[in-house]
């Protein structure tokens, strides 16, 4: 991997500009985008969620509305998040959109974003980190080399920022934000480790520590590849489950 130090500073902030009037005018059901994601809600309506504007619309009856803002949950238990008539894009849809103009491809395949999460924080608490400045300088070129891309590429190719994002996932010059800071974001895996490790690791030899650690990591890359990282991931899920657990016994030094 080339050294670091020699990226240029350049950042480029793009931001995304939503569809909006177009999903404002009540029209029928057969004229929904093709390619829009769909899911069945609780009561037996469909829910409709545009690639582009992120827009979100319930069909029921023959007729279709804007749903309303508001946490939502479908059929097969998941749950879409509504926040000014725009869903908060699931890992489900991201799928689902990968490949369609104008779509985004899964957090999976975007390593430079899955970098500055990971060592900028999900809440850029080290952002003033250099392996944080170093990241987001990565961010910026691999956005410039996609912009550079021929047509017909895709705004979402691969380019060699992207490889070099994909390396630095795994190496210890950029390391996870906040890993060793007391007060971390009490996810479900942390508030395991604190519980099985003790707050200051007092407990780091116990049984059950290593253990527990294992488990927040996985959390942790569940998340840096997550569409919303706020989300419950299956290994979190896990480490609820594990508080109740005879194994993870509480640290008592």
């Amino acid at each position: 991997m080339a050294s670091l130090s020699v990226f240029s500073a350049r950042t480029f902030i793009r931001g995304w500009i939503y569809l909006l009037a177009a999903w404002l005018v009540v029209v029928p059901i057969g004229s929904a985008r093709a390619g829009s994601w769909t899911g069945t809600l609780q009561d037996g309506s469909v829910l409709k969620v545009d690639p582009d504007s992120h827009r979100a619309m319930r069909y029921y009856n023959g007729s279709m509305a804007p749903l309303w803002d508001g946490t939502h949950r479908l059929e097969d238990g998941s749950v879409v998040i509504v926040r000014d008539g725009q869903a908060v894009p699931t890992e489900s849809m991201m799928n689902s959109w990968m490949g369609e103009p104008g779509s985004e491809p899964s957090m999976r395949a975007r390593y430079c974003d899955q970098l500055v999460r990971k060592v900028c924080g999900f809440h850029d608490e080290c952002r003033r980190d250099q392996p944080c400045i170093l990241a987001r300088q990565l961010l910026g070129m691999e956005r410039e080399q996609q912009r550079r891309m021929p047509v017909g590429a895709g705004s979402w190719a691969h380019t060699p920022s992207g490889g070099e994002c994909r390396d630095a996932l795994s190496n210890p010059a950029f390391p996870t934000c906040g890993s060793s800071t007391p007060g971390a974001e009490q996810t479900a895996c942390r508030k395991l480790v604190e519980k099985v490790c003790g707050d200051a690791d007092q407990c780091e030899t116990a049984k059950a520590c290593s253990p527990a650690r294992q488990l927040l990591q996985m959390e942790s890359d569940e998340r840096l590849q997550s569409a919303d990282p706020k989300a419950l991931t299956p290994t979190g899920a896990e480490c609820e489950k594990a508080m109740d657990n005879v194994f993870f016994e509480p640290c008592r030094s």
